[in-house]
């Protein structure tokens, strides 16, 4: 498994959708969708949990996950994933990455995704 990473803190290591479904088979990982829940409704790669990126409470929600995991976040396109990953690299997460190709790799890979509101 080959991820490209660097050991900087002000660097964040960053995923590829390969690379993603070959962490989430070989490890036990946390996977953040920091889209907004009509977002995440919309589509959400399995196994995925929600938080939202514009909630006042997304700092504190962040710090709640188990910072001995390894987690990947992602939102839409790596934008919001990207402030995330420096977020959590504050709050001092030391196993994480951002899948930057977000949701619109995913879905342009092919790759399955949870539908959960019927109106899309």
């Amino acid at each position: 498994m080959a991820f490209v990473s660097c050991n900087s803190s002000s660097e964040i290591k960053k995923i590829s959708s390969e690379n993603l479904i070959l962490l989430d088979k070989n490890k036990d990982i946390q996977v953040v969708d920091v889209r907004r829940l009509r977002e995440y409704n919309s589509g959400h790669i399995t196994g995925a949990i929600n938080i939202d990126f514009y909630k006042s409470s997304f700092v504190e929600d962040i710090n709640k996950l188990d910072k001995s995991k390894t987690t990947v976040v992602y939102c839409k396109s790596g934008n919001r994933s990207n402030k995330s990953a420096l977020i959590m690299d504050s709050l001092g997460f030391t196993d994480f990455y951002d899948f930057s190709e977000g949701m619109n790799g995913w879905i342009i890979a092919d790759n399955k995704i949870i539908i959960l509101d019927s109106l899309y």
